[in-house]
């Protein structure tokens, strides 16, 4: 026989099963935006491997970008500066393939673009996915990853006495590389004097090229972006910074 509920019984019921089901739907939702919560958003003691990854590797302080060959014809309108010519210097062991310091060409023939990733190093929450907390306290620090050859270059630079017989993987001189990277980078933001670089650091082992820019004149985060510029062989890089999107822990972060 089946149990016999009055009106009210009935009404409370309904109304306990809507309570129910308006709590399990809250706790969906609430388990979905965790879920989709960017790890900048996070305690750092919770960030996973996965989150450390996104970070550095796209994340509005680390961008995936494009090297772009120059097209000849703004070439010779806009002449622009050179950098260090490839020797031809391959060493041995390197591992196949490895880019040669030229883009290669698509299927139609044209001159492909160079994949980069540039990424603004002295951010805090990228120093922290680093694990590398000591902040550079005097400069803004933009690496650039994919434009340099890995193991083509010294880790030191060498005078030009040295002996041009050393045929070791990363044979090359770095001199010349980091002098164009200083000589051509810039970090441009609207109304503002461009900044220049005061030094360049190789990574021979991974390719990145670190430029470090003067925090002397601070960069105003009220602008809406800041572009980073540079220009390798017959290369140009150029990537837009959103500094809106660079927040972290309620401040912009460089």
């Amino acid at each position: 026989m089946l149990p016999f509920f009055n009106e009210t019984q009935t009404k409370r019921r309904f109304y306990f099963s809507q309570t129910v089901l308006s709590c399990a739907v809250f706790v969906t939702f609430a388990t979905l935006a965790c879920a989709a919560q960017p790890p900048w958003e996070k305690p750092v003691a919770s960030w996973s491997a996965e989150d450390i990854a996104l970070l550095l590797n796209n994340s509005p302080w680390s961008l995936p970008a494009a090297a772009v060959m120059e097209d000849p014809e703004d070439t010779a309108m806009d002449p622009r500066p050179v950098g260090p010519p490839d020797t031809g210097e391959k060493g041995t062991g390197a591992p196949k393939p490895r880019w040669d310091g030229e883009p290669g060409k698509n299927r139609s023939g044209h001159l492909a673009t160079v994949p980069v990733l540039v990424r603004w190093e002295s951010a805090l929450p990228i120093r922290e996915a680093q694990k590398d907390s000591a902040a550079p306290a005097d400069s803004y620090v933009i690496s650039i990853t994919g434009l340099v050859p890995v193991n083509r270059y010294r880790a030191r630079g060498t005078t030009a006495t040295s002996s041009s017989s050393d045929d070791s993987v990363d044979a090359r001189n770095p001199e010349d590389l980091l002098e164009a990277f200083m000589a051509y980078s810039r970090i441009v933001v609207k109304g503002y004097p461009d900044l220049k670089p005061e030094n360049a650091k190789l990574d021979p082992a991974t390719g990145t090229v670190r430029v470090f820019f003067s925090r002397t004149r601070p960069i105003n985060t009220s602008e809406k972006e800041a572009i980073f510029m540079t220009h390798f062989g017959s290369l140009n890089v150029k990537t837009k910074f959103r500094l809106s999107n660079m927040k972290y822990r309620g401040a912009i972060e460089l």
